[in-house]
């Protein structure tokens, strides 16, 4: 690419995430709207298979939007180190084992690849950086430039 059309591509990208950004912003409000005005027709909502509900409505154009309330999520996880831990297991009794699978998992400390490079050898400690990881997605940020006025 010349340097033009580098420039050029730079500035469609920048415009295009302004639109994108507007746009997403507006996308939002309109959703929140949607979803408060859903809660006024509480005594129209379908219920959903697993156990949330639901609000449509038809827009002028035959368009649909449907307002989903999800049922409550199981958590992923317990932590065993809350107060949550405690009442599950009182709660539980002998049925934790059928109810719960026990898992165990490792965290990495802060300064992970510091502290592994100054614990291993070189050839192990590239090894457990290496399993430890997973890949990025490249990201691109924008820096506008100021409007000149003249």
């Amino acid at each position: 690419m010349t340097e033009i059309q580098v420039k050029r591509l730079v500035n469609e990208a920048v415009l295009l995430h302004r639109d994108i950004a507007i746009r997403t912003d507006r996308l939002k409000t309109l959703k929140a709207d949607l979803v408060r005005e859903a809660r006024r027709h509480e005594h129209e909502f379908t219920p959903t298979e697993n156990g949330g509900s639901r609000w449509s409505v038809t827009g002028n154009n035959g368009c649909i939007a449907r307002v989903n309330f999800p049922a409550p999520a199981l958590v992923p996880l317990i932590d065993s180190e809350t107060e949550t831990f405690d009442h599950v297991l009182a709660l539980a009794g002998e049925s934790l084992d059928r109810l719960f699978a026990s898992v165990h998992f490792l965290r990495p400390v802060a300064d992970f690849r510091d502290e592994v490079r100054a614990a291993l050898p070189t050839a192990e400690a590239g090894k457990l950086i290496e399993l430890c990881q997973t890949t990025s997605s490249p990201r691109v940020s924008f820096e506008t430039a100021q409007s000149k006025t003249s």
